[in-house]
């Protein structure tokens, strides 16, 4: 498949709920292509069910605290991003935004659009006031690791987090600071 032009028009806006059946097949095709062999199918289905139902994505809708904002380049949905104001950012407990999830399906990989979620999502944080962006991932998920800290993320911590069902998420917690407007 032919990657599509870097100047092609993309745009990020707010999930609305007539969103939800085609961002449920973007993330389920983002995430097999992307956690397989990092972690097992029967725990990337169990996140995919609990994220992405509908209850769960209702959360986003007219929010005050946390925001999901979808990807398009030329009208097709190829991304999100969703974070969150968190009441702590590491162990000092200072005020942050926490990136929760930021995917681009692989066709569309490579193109600066990551590095445009992750700017867009900065952006937020110094409308918010925060000097602090944190996330986790995955201490098998290498090429997202990397991705984080060609942005300036630093590993602050190693935390494991029990998300049911019998699974864990074996992450690292990375921050980056960001300086004002």
């Amino acid at each position: 498949m032919t990657k599509p032009e870097r100047h092609a028009a993309a745009t990020l806006t707010p999930v609305a709920e007539s969103d939800f059946p085609e961002l449920r097949e973007l993330a389920e095709t983002i995430w097999r292509q992307h956690y397989e062999g990092i972690i097992s199918s029967a725990q990337i289905e169990y996140m995919l069910a609990s994220r992405f139902n509908t209850e769960a994505l209702r959360e986003y809708l007219n929010p005050t605290n946390k925001w999901l904002d979808l990807l398009r380049v030329s009208a097709k949905m190829v991304g999100y991003c969703g974070y969150e104001l968190a009441g702590h950012g590491s162990d000092d407990g200072v005020p942050a935004l926490k990136l929760g999830q930021l995917y681009i399906v692989d066709s569309h990989r490579g193109l600066g659009l990551g590095k445009a979620m992750l700017s867009h999502v900065e952006a937020r944080a110094k409308d918010h006031g925060l000097k602090r962006i944190f996330l986790q991932v995955n201490k098998r998920n290498t090429d997202s690791i990397e991705f984080y800290k060609a942005a300036g993320f630093t590993v602050s911590r190693e935390a494991v987090f029990d998300i049911g069902n019998g699974f864990v998420m074996d992450d690292y917690v990375l921050e980056k600071g960001v300086s004002g407007k």
